[in-house]
């Protein structure tokens, strides 16, 4: 099992663009299934890849990392 992680202090360098289309051409060239944890408080992420819809008012990672 393989891990990546982008990593940048500085906003709007293209990280969760990056992390996006990386993991979409990682499922689709490889067939496997691709974990996205989307740690960002403004859920960019989820959002691109529109499925905050179907979690609305679900429990986030923000949240639980915020005990």
């Amino acid at each position: 099992m393989a891990t990546i992680c982008f990593y940048n202090r500085k906003g709007g360098v293209g990280k969760t663009t990056l992390a996006v289309n990386i993991a979409s051409c990682l499922s689709m060239y490889t067939g496997k299934k691709i974990l996205l944890v989307d740690c960002d408080s403004q859920h960019n992420a989820t959002t691109y890849l529109d499925i905050s819809e179907s979690h609305k008012g679900g429990k986030t990672l923000t949240a639980a990392l915020s005990l």
